[in-house]
């Protein structure tokens, strides 16, 4: 992702999935379970691709210069 505002928005969604899913195991009932189960899931794997991101943003400046490694 070349933006860190895109890397901010996955961030975002990733955690709100978490959250409706918790929400969804605590309150729901039958269906509705597996339905969060599958939601925090979801969430974990957007969690992942923002870590990636985070992980390619490291590299560069704001100024999209490259920037030596740290160390």
């Amino acid at each position: 992702m070349a933006s860190p505002k895109a890397q901010l928005y996955l961030d975002i969604a990733a955690k709100g999935l978490c959250i409706l899913g918790a929400a969804l195991m605590i309150f729901g009932r039958g269906a509705w379970f597996y339905a969060g189960v599958a939601t925090v899931v979801l969430g974990v794997l957007f969690i992942g691709g923002s870590l990636i991101a985070t992980r390619t943003l490291r590299h560069r400046g704001w100024d999209g210069t490259g920037r030596p490694p740290a160390g």
